[in-house]
């Protein structure tokens, strides 16, 4: 099989989101008391979370043609 014709890498790469943080609700800060604050380390003083969410999905895992993966167990069982 060629190389050229193998799947493009852009299929398993992830697409990135983020929400408000729950824990300062956005504003990066957490209060102690009246005059302390600290800074939220679940959201690093950012006010958001980053979510990834995986581009590839099943049904993409089940169009790979199985040359693919026979390919791959005869170069390793050459060794």
């Amino acid at each position: 099989m060629p190389a050229n014709s193998q799947r493009p890498l852009e299929s398993v790469q992830a697409t990135r989101t983020s929400t408000t943080c729950q824990h300062c609700g956005g504003s990066g800060m957490l209060r102690l008391d009246d005059q302390r604050y600290r800074t939220c380390l679940p959201c690093l003083g950012q006010g958001r979370l980053p979510q990834v969410q995986a581009a590839t999905t099943v049904a993409d895992l089940l169009q790979l043609d199985d040359s693919t993966f026979s390919a791959v167990g005869s170069s390793s069982a050459a060794r």
